[in-house]
Parts: C-alpha cells; structure tokens; sequence
C-alpha cells in the first residue's frame, strides 16, 4: 500500500502559500489584461499622441531661427528613441520639421528619407517600413510639426507588459508571504499545544480540556472536543451500568439453576425430584430469555441502521402476531390487527421485527386475562407509523419517564416474569431508524399505547 512520505504530505501552510501563489497569480492576469486594454485602445494612445505633439510644438513655437528648431527636434527624438530603444519596442517615434514654407528643416534618421503626411490637428494611420503608425501634425506659425508614433504588435504588449508586472509581483510576493506565513505559524501553534495535551493524556482520561484559547476560532473546537469527552463518560458509564445490571439479573437465575441442580440431585422421591426439574427448567428459561434479550440489546444499541430493504410491513405485522397468538390464546387475550392488506416500505426488517415484538411481549405479560390488544399499522405520509394498545393495568405517570431504562422494572411488574429490557430494545431499535416512540393512554380508557413513528 503506497503511503506518502512526510515531507510530501498536504499542510495548511502550504496550502495557505499556494492559495497565495494562485491569487498573485490572478492579480497579474487581471493587471494584464487591464494594461493590454489599455495599450491597444485607440483613443488612449491617440490622446498620448496629441499631448505628446502640444507639448512639443510649445517648446519650438517660440523659436524664431531654424537651426533653434532643429536642435529641438533632433534632441528630443535622440532622447526618445533611446528610451524606446532601451524598452525594446518595435519602431521608432519619428518627428518631421518643416517651415512655413515648406523647407524641411528635420526628418528622424529613422525614418530613412520617407516624408510624413498629415491634416492640421488630425490623426491618421500609416504604415511605413511594415510598421502601423498613428499620425499627427501641428502647426503653429512658424513651424510644421509632424509626428508618427508605432502601434505595438499584441504580442510585443503581451510580453512586455507582463514581464514588468512579473518582476513587481515577484518582489511583492515574499513581502505579503512573510506576514502570512508568521501569522499562520502563530496562529497553528496553540492547535499543535492542544494536540500535544491530548496526547499525552492517559488511556482512561476524559476529563475535560483546561483550554484557555487565546482565539476566538480556536473556542468551537475545543468545547466540540469538550462535548465528545462528554459524550464518551456518559457511553462508558452507561456501559460499566450496562454490565452490573447484566451481571446482577443473571446472578439471580443462576443461583437458581445452581441450588435446583442441588435440589434435584439430592431429591429422596419423585415428587420432589419434579418440583426441583421445574424449578430448574424455569430457571434456565429465564436465563436464557435474558441472554437473549441481552444479545438483542448489543444489536439494537447502534447509531445506524442496517441495510434496509422494501418489504410489505402488513404481512410482516401479521407473521409476528402470529407467533404471540399461542402465548395471548394461554392467557385469553383478545389480540387484533389493524392493517391494510399491503403495506410495502423500505427499512430495516430486523430492527422493525424487534421493536414490534417487545411491544407485543410486554403487552402479552402485562395485559390481564381476558384483555384486549390491537396493534394498528398505516401510513403516516411518506413514513410509517405503528401503534401497539392494550386495556391493561397501565403504567403510573410517575413512572413514564422511566420505563425506557434498561433493567427498569415498574411497580406493578415483579410479579411477571421479565428483565426490564423489552422497551430498552424498542427504545434503541427506533434511533437506529431515525424515528421517535412515546406512549399514551390504552383501550377503554385504561392501559397504555405505544406509539412508534418511522420516517422513509
């Protein structure tokens, strides 16, 4: 199985440094393709173009002999084709001086004797030496000023452009890292403090955690970490409760079996040899129902629900009725369905069979001779509800909210055989559904029933 090496594997800081990577790397694509927009909009360099022209027509306007004119001309295009020179850009910004009378005083050497033309105060497009230029042309009262500025290629923008805000953003990017990345280091190291205390607490340790957190964002998690522990003490608390009750329920049964054992052993007659096989085989019997319910317990006890599986719940309710009907026909119980024919829903068939027949074992144990029990099964939108109701003695309000507890016997029921586990079945049976039971008042304004309702 392959594994990754440590140094391999993802950490915040470096993803907090690669998120960085991609957000300068979006910041210089959009400053691209601002500067790109700019550089090829028409207007823009046109008005570059004018201001360009103006400011250089002022500076000669006022010169009155042509070798003063000339010497503007030809140092202000030396100093301007060295600045393009030095930037690399294709072509040159060529200048032509003319008198009034049409002499031509200067001409950029660049421009390799081709004469510029233009209209007073216009901009017009040429193409000279297979370069497009922009076109301007002043006059003023002395001189003629014409000037042709190239228009770059869009790959020469492309590059140019992007180089320059590469080599700024490469210089911006360790001076917004190292702040991050001081931060994110301060910032991680009250997790890895609290990592540290939870490892090196023990096995049975789960008290909760002293965390004195001096972020607020730290807080969610360590009262998330707090309510866990809580969660775990009360699970295993539940389950050291869970195991004495075992152990306490089964001790009674065996102690039976060991003294009806000895019963049996030393009976001087067969009557009393009867009596003790009786009392044995009730015995075991007893122990073994609770084992089994015991069994029935450790599978229902789940957060989730089994595989679940579309079954038609009315003939599923009529196979468990059936198997209650020789113990409800030995205690002369009236035991009844209300269901509709067919009934199919998808859940999860055992958890479904357990819940209903604890409902109808208790039922049958509890309901005097001669009662009545119905057990109702419907649609409840798109859930299931299911209704066991029976006119027997009922259970104390005091007692209601305490009859879902393992081992919880009430007050009326020593006398019946039982280990107090059927409604802790039911109990978790419907969580492991997703569902909710709650009882209410029986048949005949007497008894009990126990309402379970089942989502899809």
């Amino acid at each position: 199985m392959y594994r990754r090496r440590p140094w391999a594997r993802p950490t915040l800081t470096r993803r907090i440094v690669m998120a960085l990577l991609v957000a300068f790397v979006l910041v210089w694509s959009v400053f691209l393709g601002i500067e790109f927009v700019k550089a090829r909009d028409v207007r823009h360099n046109d008005q570059e173009l004018r201001d360009f022209s103006a400011s250089m027509m002022s500076s000669i306007s006022g010169l009155t002999t042509a070798n003063e004119a000339r010497a503007v001309a030809n140092t202000t295009s030396i100093i301007l084709n060295d600045y393009y020179d030095s930037i690399d850009v294709p072509g040159a910004v060529l200048l032509q001086l003319d008198a009034r009378s049409g002499e031509r005083l200067f001409l950029s050497p660049e421009a390799e004797g081709v004469r510029l033309k233009g209209m007073n105060g216009q901009i017009g497009n040429a193409v000279m030496h297979g370069l497009r230029y922009r076109v301007y042309r002043g006059e003023s009262e002395r001189w003629i000023l014409t000037v042709a500025m190239p228009m770059p290629a869009p790959f020469w923008l492309l590059t140019s452009v992007g180089s320059d805000l590469v080599k700024d953003l490469l210089i911006a990017f360790p001076l917004v890292l190292l702040p991050i990345w001081i931060a994110v280091a301060r910032g991680l190291r009250p997790l890895h403090l609290l990592s540290k205390r939870i490892a090196a607490r023990g096995p049975d340790e789960l008290s909760p955690l002293d965390l004195n957190a001096s972020y607020a964002d730290l807080l969610p998690l360590g009262q998330a970490i707090n309510q866990l522990l809580a969660k775990l003490r009360r699970r295993i608390e539940r389950e050291h409760n869970f195991v004495h009750d075992a152990a306490h329920e089964l001790r009674t049964p065996l102690a039976v079996i060991s003294v009806q054992a000895h019963a049996l052993a030393a009976a001087p007659d067969e009557t009393q040899r009867r009596v003790a096989e009786q009392r044995l085989d009730h015995a075991i019997a007893r122990a073994s129902h609770l084992i089994a319910q015991l069994l029935e317990m450790a599978q229902a006890d789940g957060s989730t629900a089994r595989s679940a599986s579309k079954v038609d719940v009315a003939e599923l309710a009529r196979q468990e009725l059936a198997l209650a009907a020789p113990a409800a026909m030995a205690r002369q119980l009236d035991l009844e369905l209300d269901a509709p024919d067919t009934l199919p829903h998808t859940l999860d068939v055992p958890a479904f069979q357990a819940i209903l027949q604890n409902l109808l074992r208790n039922a049958v144990h509890y309901t005097q001779e001669g009662g009545r029990i119905v057990v109702s099964l419907a649609r409840n939108g798109s859930g299931l509800q299911l209704a066991v109701a029976d006119n027997g003695p009922g259970i104390a309000t005091a007692e209601q909210e305490l009859i879902f507890e393992r081992f919880y016997r009430g007050s009326g029921g020593h006398d019946t055989p039982g280990s107090g586990l059927g409604l802790a079945i039911v109990k978790q049976a419907v969580a492991r559904l997703a569902g909710n039971v709650r009882l209410s008042g029986g048949l005949d304004g007497r008894g009990c029933t126990f309402s379970v309702e089942l989502p899809t």
